[in-house]
């Protein structure tokens, strides 16, 4: 069996898991019967579709972490794509949560951050994620507040 973004994979909606493939001549009502023992939430889909469904379910929004945290993590394993610009710095860890979604660092200031995304995001998006983040703005509204 050649497997292709296209083929159709038994997906379950409930936990975003790609549990199987249908076999050859197999229909989508067969297969779901099949593997009903994965319970009521499954559904076929394109292989590709499956997959981003899949990796989208484990991507996270910015939360602010220690200065502590985020040296630890700079330093368990070599940094991927290790950037430092006017705008901030920001290291990807090197294993993978699952496909291409990995743990993602950034530092603004003296503030330090952490998210999973795609680990080909570019620079500039991962410091702009950040900035964007409700992480981010909790604590600057946080700040602003004392400061009057």
């Amino acid at each position: 069996m050649t497997v292709t973004d296209t083929t159709p994979t038994v997906f379950c909606t409930r936990t975003h898991r790609l549990i199987d493939f249908l076999h050859p001549g197999e229909t989508a009502a067969t297969a779901l019967s099949r593997l009903a023992a994965y319970g009521p939430d499954l559904t076929v889909l394109p292989l590709a579709e499956a997959s981003a469904r899949h990796e989208e379910a484990f991507k996270t929004e910015p939360t602010e972490i220690t200065e502590a945290d985020w040296h630890e993590a700079l330093n368990i394993l070599p940094p991927v794509a290790w950037r430092n610009t006017a705008a901030g710095e920001s290291f990807k860890m090197s294993e993978r949560l699952t496909g291409a979604v990995t743990a993602i660092y950034v530092r603004i200031n003296a503030r330090h951050f952490t998210f999973a995304d795609d680990i080909r995001l570019p620079h500039a998006d991962c410091v702009a994620r950040v900035l964007q983040s409700q992480a981010y703005r909790e604590t600057r509204e946080a700040d602003h507040g004392r400061a009057e």
